[in-house]
């Protein structure tokens, strides 16, 4: 289930129309009531201790709007590691709650304890600050560097995403975040609490800002990224203690990465406009683990539905040690200048390699679950054309009917790169044996293609006889 894109319900909503079911908790921090909403399961309703005032009920519009505009690659993010909110709850004019997804079952764990296992519970990233030992002695895996590193970059991935966007979460911790022991990934709780540009102050024991050090500074995206240096940290070491201190308690494949030093950078700096942005450390996570990223609004177009994920234009033509072309087989040329080269190797309809094909293919917008249609073989009278059937990217050959259909946006080259006519490449045997081919089939060869008769030879050393004869006699006859 997705945790934004699949609310059943619409942006705002009446109380009455989200009727209590399980309860899951009461009088939790700003929260008198979490249930889960009857015959609607994995979705919960939180109702506020008191109404929300005029600042809050701006800043949860906002929210709920937001992934509408966020690029497809944010919204999948947000659809798999927030809790964030899809529906403001009214009761008359009072907003009075929210909407939001509850954690999949991959954060839920039952811990062992000595009375026996325990029922699932919800599994806070508290855990990956515990030593190994103590996960195993409750029935959880023992987290390795590689699911720390998970954990770590599914966090830096979400203050990112804040961090684009403007949004102050303010209160990062331990309790706020939820742990997949499986995969290492995380769920973020409590978005609904969010502001954006600033917000009102909260703070976790253990969490305080150098540079803020007191409320006369509302937390901002840069509190923020303090917040998740410290908490990178000490997911990477499971140490509580002053994070500049638990730096050296790194492993070395993070303390001598662009990681170490960046964490530093973050936790010691003197002045906001020196602290590394959490993208930075984001990346340079990604580099440890080997991945790439993928959020961003650079992403849109690339992980948008429809595949628009083949961007070259591929060059049509016989494959590599097809053989030499026959004849009618010389066509045109119509790759743009750059492009990328790659080989086809469709078959004719007689069976041979069709190697009679030449050209360019755009691929643009084309599905990798589409491949590009057969080219059927032309007619040697059509020989150097190429005509671009329905379909974005498709092409065929003309045939020998000499019909083609009409170009389609996105299927037709450049007009600076037309296809030009193909230089004559048949050679003086080939044209013989070409001939001889047509002359068997019973058609007369043309003139200048006949290999002269016997009589004709004759013909040609008789009259060079005569020829010399009568020089021969000349020549005596003056002397």
């Amino acid at each position: 289930m997705r945790t934004w894109s699949d609310s059943p319900f619409p942006s705002r909503e009446e109380l009455s129309g989200v009727p209590e079911g399980k309860s899951i908790s009461q009088d939790n921090g700003e929260s008198r009531l979490v249930y889960e909403i009857k015959d609607n399961p994995g979705w919960l309703a939180k109702l506020y201790k008191r109404p929300a005032d005029a600042g809050r009920i701006s800043d949860l519009q906002r929210l709920v709007y937001l992934p509408t505009v966020m690029s497809q690659a944010d919204q999948d993010l947000v659809d798999r590691c927030l809790a964030w909110p899809t529906t403001r709850l009214y009761d008359g004019s009072d907003l009075v709650g929210v909407v939001m997804a509850k954690a999949p079952d991959g954060f839920y764990a039952p811990l062992k304890a000595l009375s026996g296992w325990q029922d699932p519970a919800p599994l806070p990233l508290d855990w990956l600050m515990k030593p190994a030992d103590k996960c195993a002695q409750v029935g959880l895996r023992r987290p390795d560097l590689d699911l720390r590193l998970r954990a770590v970059e599914e966090l830096l991935a979400v203050g990112d995403l804040f961090a684009r966007h403007d949004i102050v979460y303010g209160d990062w911790s331990y309790r706020n975040a939820l742990w997949n022991q499986h995969t290492g990934e995380v769920f973020v709780i409590d978005m609904d609490s969010c502001g954006i540009g600033s917000r009102e102050w909260v703070e976790s024991p253990g969490w305080a800002d150098p540079l803020f050090p007191d409320r006369s500074r509302r937390p901002t995206v840069a509190s923020d990224s303090y917040k998740l240096a410290v908490l990178t940290v000490r997911c990477l070491t499971a140490q509580r203690q002053d994070p500049v201190d638990a730096l050296h308690a790194l492993e070395r494949p993070t303390r001598d990465a662009s990681l170490g030093g960046l964490l530093r950078r973050t936790l010691t700096a003197t002045r906001l406009e020196d602290r590394p942005k959490c993208a930075e450390l984001l990346e340079a996570v990604r580099r440890i683990r080997g991945t790439t990223a993928a959020a961003g609004p650079s992403a849109t177009s690339a992980s948008r539905a429809g595949a628009d994920n083949v961007t070259t234009w591929v060059k049509v033509g016989p494959r590599a040690g097809a053989g030499t072309a026959r004849p009618a087989e010389a066509t045109a040329s119509a790759r743009p200048s750059g492009t990328t080269r790659a080989a086809s190797g469709t078959s004719g309809t007689d069976g041979a390699a069709a190697s009679n094909v030449t050209g360019s293919v755009n691929l643009r917008n084309r599905s990798a679950a589409r491949p590009p249609a057969s080219a059927p073989e032309p007619s040697p009278s059509s020989a150097g054309s190429v005509r671009y059937g329905p379909g974005p990217g498709s092409t065929s050959a003309a045939g020998g009917s000499g019909t083609g259909t009409t170009p389609t946006p996105g299927s037709v080259p450049p007009t600076s790169h037309t296809p030009r006519p193909a230089a004559r490449t048949t050679s003086r045997s080939a044209a013989r044996r070409a001939a001889m081919a047509r002359g068997s089939s019973g058609r007369t060869a043309p003139a200048a293609a006949r290999r002269p008769g016997r009589h004709a030879v004759t013909v040609m050393l008789l009259c060079a006889l005569i020829a010399a004869l009568c020089v021969a006699r000349y020549v005596l006859g003056w002397i």
